[in-house]
């Protein structure tokens, strides 16, 4: 509960212009959404200024603004997700290309340390080429799903689908997963790396 209070008077120390809460605020998410980000789009710069600019319209809209504090995170990578597709949107336009193409493909990290003989890392690229199998949409839906602990109705916010799409998408994707490892427990041990 106290955590909660301290969330609250944060929130309403920010939406009152303090600019120490704002940077608390922008501490505590910028790291996800990068992280979040650059699944998105492969260009690291174009992301930056998309968070940039996500901060600095929340910063400038905050009296208008009735986002509740635990919601800000879903709010903002929503918010993110849609100011990057305009950057690619108008990418695409000025360059003509699809380098600007936004794919969500996740970097699951499973740390080296624990890959310490070649039977795990054996495993390790099993695990890999299984999820880079996988559709976009799966892999972003599982993302959302297991690393950033959305509800299936904010996901279906973000990716712009039904909730029952992103219910098929993820249950699509664990059922790949289990089909390619046997059905052995290895899911919960894979996604919780991420």
């Amino acid at each position: 509960m106290g955590r909660e209070k301290d969330i609250s008077a944060i929130w309403q120390s920010f939406l009152s212009g303090n600019k120490e809460s704002f940077a608390y605020l922008y501490n505590k998410h910028v790291q996800a959404l990068y992280k979040y980000g650059t699944k998105l789009c492969y260009d690291e710069e174009l992301v930056k200024d998309a968070i940039q600019e996500v901060f600095l319209d929340l910063y400038l809209k905050r009296k208008k603004n009735s986002i509740a504090p635990d919601n800000l995170r879903f709010y903002l990578i929503l918010a993110l997700k849609r100011n990057l597709i305009k950057k690619l949107q108008y990418n695409r336009k000025l360059i003509g290309e699809e380098a600007c193409k936004m794919l969500f493909d996740p970097d699951y990290n499973i740390e080296k340390s624990i890959i310490e003989n070649e039977n795990e890392r054996h495993l390790y690229q099993r695990i890999t080429r299984m999820l880079k199998k996988l559709p976009a949409g799966q892999k972003e839906a599982l993302y959302l799903r297991f690393i950033e602990s959305m509800e299936y109705a904010e996901i279906a916010q973000v990716l712009n689908i039904t909730i029952e799409s992103v219910r098929k998408q993820v249950y699509r994707a664990l059922t790949s997963i289990r089909n390619e490892f046997g059905g052995k427990g290895i899911i919960l041990w894979v996604l919780a790396r991420g």
